[in-house]
């Protein structure tokens, strides 16, 4: 895998505590990545009031999950609206969400109970990346799951955190799923144990945080930059904005349609500018930023737009 991590200078970027995080810390973290990230295409936002204005000027959709189907662990009004409209329109929809805990199928489930008209396999998770990626894995390596409650990747000779004894000892390799049951202590353990002897660490889920009904939640991309500055381990990353999770939604785009899509008419749509935004348009889709709902519900978005120089096609406010 590429050393990635060779090209971040991290020596300046300053972290806040997990409890104190503000949107202005989450973009700055963001940026001291964009060495890593692709370069998204340059082009001159359009602002529309609601989502489904969209669906006519595109022939499919893909959604990113946090920020645009739910916020925290409920639905957003009218996101059954948008898959319905959708659905009469004949514009197929693929979500791509970066939550990799328990990956695509409980993802699935949950959209399930809220009746949204969804196929288990339009749905694709950064998790179904990361597998992809290790199933040529050489035979052996140890893997450490870094989240005792996150799914177990399934590999015979898997160690998870807080209930295989010697964990940091006995592992080659780390992966990183989700930070459900993730602290500062926990970190503080990881962060020594690589002190003494580095090892990779592969991010599924690169989000820094994922907007809650109050606030953010501190995800692995947090912690995984906290490791590479504190004691300069490397990290591989899943998920979007890398083209690997683009390259899979759209396989999967094409695979459920049985049709055939010209990049420029598929939206990619998301309320982060550094991983749905800067993705999507690096791959070749049409880009949405939605605001109202997600990392800018609060408002900095056309700030932020500005600051970044990360422009989307489409600035919708709601669904």
């Amino acid at each position: 895998m590429p050393a990635e991590e060779n090209l971040l200078d991290l020596k300046s970027l300053e972290l806040p505590d997990a409890e104190t995080m503000r949107l202005a810390d989450v973009i700055n973290i963001y940026e001291s990545l964009r060495p890593i990230m692709p370069t998204p295409r340059s082009v001159t936002p359009t602002h529309l009031s609601r989502l489904v204005d969209v669906l006519t000027e595109v022939d499919a959709m893909i959604l990113d999950g946090y920020g645009v189907i739910n916020v925290g662990d409920g639905p957003i009004a009218g996101i059954d609206e948008l898959f319905d409209q959708a659905a009469r329109l004949h514009v197929p929809i693929i979500v791509l969400t970066n939550g990799a805990s328990f990956g695509a199928e409980m993802a699935w489930q949950k959209y399930q109970n809220w009746g949204l008209a969804i196929a288990r396999n339009q749905v694709v998770s950064s998790r179904d990346v990361l597998e992809a990626a290790l199933r040529d894995r050489p035979i052996g390596t140890v893997y450490g799951s870094l989240s005792g409650t996150s799914k177990p990747l399934g590999y015979r000779d898997e160690l998870r955190y807080g209930r295989d004894t010697d964990f940091f000892e006995q592992a080659d390799e780390f992966v990183f799923l989700g930070t459900i049951d993730w602290n500062g202590d926990d970190q503080d353990q990881l962060e020594a144990s690589m002190r003494q002897r580095k090892r990779r660490i592969h991010v599924a889920n690169p989000d820094v945080v994922s907007p809650q009904a109050s606030g953010f939640a501190v995800e692995c991309g947090y912690w995984a930059m906290r490791a590479m500055k504190n004691t300069g381990v490397p990290v591989s990353w899943y998920g979007k904005p890398h083209v690997a999770s683009f390259e899979t939604a759209f396989a999967r785009l094409e695979a459920v349609t049985g049709q055939r899509f010209e990049k420029s008419r598929v939206a990619m749509v998301g309320d982060s500018l550094h991983t749905d935004i800067i993705g999507g348009s690096a791959f070749g889709l049409r880009s949405v930023l939605l605001t109202d709902y997600g990392l800018f519900r609060d408002g900095g978005a056309s700030q932020m737009i500005k600051s970044c120089e990360i422009y989307p096609d489409w600035i919708v406010d709601r669904l």
